[in-house]
């Protein structure tokens, strides 16, 4: 067999070779058969090829110089040798006899081979085998012209390592080298249509990390890509082999556990629960960490991706609203729950559309008879409900946007309200407006407040601003604090409502700007027949005053309280004993009315 192995660069293009190839396999073929004489044409050959001859045994009868440049090998190691010295072990035997079976029929054959230099180096060729027919019309030698195209299967290579560093960039997350949420959705979607085929169910779980940003808040987003890290590393460690983990996007992660059995499953999830809870090495620091987390199971909750995903999500803020910490299974009530605030929250923007909303004040009455003071309390002329308390529409509040929609509408009527006649002219001290967070999610509510009292001359301190402890937990914290300074430097008093109730309550009296604390009424609906509530509202009225605060009792019902809040020095008292919030055209007629 002839074989000729050319060092031509591959960057000639694959066309050229190719014709160069199938030109000289057409002349070597018209010169086997008419002209026994092959030392011109090899000679020609060696300046351009690789060349071997073979009987039709394999053994080798010729090569030139070029090939044994190639391969490493004498010409006195190769003549005699049977070809199969420079098996590479890349093909496999079916390779060949493919091959064989081609040249054999006395046919051209056409390839890419991969030999094995003698120092163990592999190389490519491109390789066109053309058998010599003897006069009996049978194959008796053959001759191979072959290429070095090494250099181009290099190149062919490092093009799908590329590749396949691209493909893997796309679907996973450079954090954690989990499959990302692309991926995620693309395996949820093949493991449904596998599991609905075989009649399966599997279970789709969504992770939320309950201390994330609490972490990356006070320890930089180092820290939070550290415990992101080893969220991950524990979520691989505790994941059956056959379950499958992605990082959807910030501290969410998505879990799928394909064959596991309910009571399977429980423990898995029970087991990832309880291993994100071991501390975790901050830096220097060590902390500890909770997840959340919403499971869904096909095709009970789901019969697509979508729907699947939906339902874990719903399980997942159920289980935040439970206290976090755990896992919850999704159940069809959920789906109805969030379809009717979804619902809610449409009719309350058609209801800010439609001016279907207002305000009512309650009176605040002053223990030494001093000015009456009023709360902005929301009311929502509902078109079928009727007039509707703030309890009755207060899943909507939970839509920050929504929420601090109601915000602005609430500051705009007060200022509406106070700045016309009757209300203008009323003998009043501060009108009481009830903040939230959605209120500081920006400067607007703030700024917007400070543009009314010049727009309408109503100074900032005829108004009294309500919050809850749990606005200076949340991520808002540091812009809460910021607004109130701004309101409470410009005269506006901040009041600390349902005091007691909540969390680090004498941390705030020292550290935030408050003028008033509020007791809650559930404190002082009791306190007539409960020695330890009059303990309590006598400690909170002590406290307020020692700090110099001054107190306001909620709920006040009765004249019995009346009289014992009176005696324990209480500042001011509001509830359904001097009146019921009323719509401002009557406040003249209810304030005229009222007796302490």
């Amino acid at each position: 067999m002839l074989t000729l192995e050319s060092t031509t660069p591959a960057e000639e293009g694959a066309n050229g070779l190719s014709t160069l190839l199938e030109g000289t396999a057409s002349m070597l073929r018209a010169v086997t058969r008419f002209r026994p004489e092959e030392d011109f044409i090899r000679y020609a050959l060696d300046n351009s090829a690789i060349v071997a001859v073979t009987d039709v045994r394999g053994t080798i009868t010729y090569v030139n110089g070029t090939f044994c440049e190639i391969s490493g090998y004498t010409q006195s190691e190769l003549i005699g040798s049977n070809h199969r010295m420079l098996k590479s072990g890349l093909h496999d035997t079916d390779f060949f006899r493919a091959m064989y079976r081609e040249i054999a029929q006395g046919r051209i054959w056409h390839g890419e081979i991969c030999n094995r230099r003698k120092d163990g180096s592999l190389y490519w060729v491109d390789t066109t085998i053309v058998p010599h027919i003897s006069e009996k019309g049978k194959a008796d030698s053959y001759t191979s012209i072959r290429f070095d195209i090494t250099a181009r299967k290099q190149l062919e290579v490092e093009l799908r390592a590329s590749k396949e560093h691209l493909k893997h960039l796309a679907n996973h997350d450079p954090l954690t080298d989990l499959p990302n949420r692309r991926c995620f959705q693309e395996f949820v979607e093949a493991t449904v249509a596998r599991h609905a085929g075989a009649g399966r169910s599997f279970h789709l779980a969504l992770l939320d990390v309950d201390t994330f940003k609490e972490i990356n808040d006070s320890f930089g987003h180092h820290a939070g890509d550290q415990l992101l890290q080893t969220v991950a590393a524990r979520l691989t460690a505790h994941c059956p082999r056959d379950g499958f983990i992605a990082r959807l996007g910030g501290d969410e992660f998505g879990i799928i556990l394909s064959d596991a059995s309910p009571a399977a499953a429980a423990t898995i999830l029970e087991g990832i629960l309880q291993s994100l809870r071991q501390p975790i090495e901050i830096g220097v620091n060590t902390r500890r960490s909770s997840a959340s987390l919403g499971v869904a199971v096909f095709p009970r909750d789901g019969r697509n991706s979508e729907a699947l995903m939906k339902a874990a999500d719903l399980a997942l803020y159920h289980a935040k609203s439970l206290g976090r910490d755990r896992y919850e299974l999704f159940q069809p009530t959920l789906r109805e729950a969030a379809e009717r605030r979804s619902e809610l929250l449409v009719e309350i923007e058609d209801g800010l559309r439609r001016d279907s909303f207002l305000l009512h004040y309650q009176p605040i009455v002053a223990r030494n008879g001093g000015q009456i003071s009023l709360e902005a309390l929301m009311r929502w002329r509902h078109p079928q409900r009727g007039l509707l308390t703030p309890g009755a529409f207060e899943e909507g509040f939970s839509d920050p946007a929504v929420h601090a929609a109601l915000g602005l509408f609430m500051l705009e009527r007060v200022f509406q309200d106070f700045s016309r006649s009757p209300a203008r002219d009323l003998p009043l001290g501060r009108i009481a407006m009830n903040l939230t967070n959605s209120d500081f999610r920006s400067d607007a509510f703030v700024d917007r407040f400070f543009a009314l009292c010049t727009e309408t001359g109503i100074s900032p301190q005829r108004f009294s601003v309500e919050v809850t402890e749990g606005m200076f937990l949340g991520s808002h914290q540091k812009r809460v604090e910021d607004g109130l300074q701004r309101l409470h430097d410009a005269g506006v008093e901040i009041a600390l409502d349902d005091f007691g109730t909540g969390y680090a309550s004498l941390t705030h009296l020292r550290q935030l700007p408050l003028d008033r604390l509020k007791i809650d009424r559930s404190f002082v609906s009791n306190m007539a027949t409960s020695r330890e509530d009059r303990a309590i509202v006598r400690g909170i009225v002590d406290i307020a005053h020692s700090l110099g605060k001054l107190v306001t009792a909620e709920g006040v019902e009765t004249l019995e309280q009346v009289d014992l809040l009176c005696a324990m020095g209480c500042d001011h008292l509001q509830g359904w004993h001097f009146g019921k919030a009323c719509a401002p055209d009557r406040l003249r007629d209810v304030l005229s009315s009222l007796v302490f």
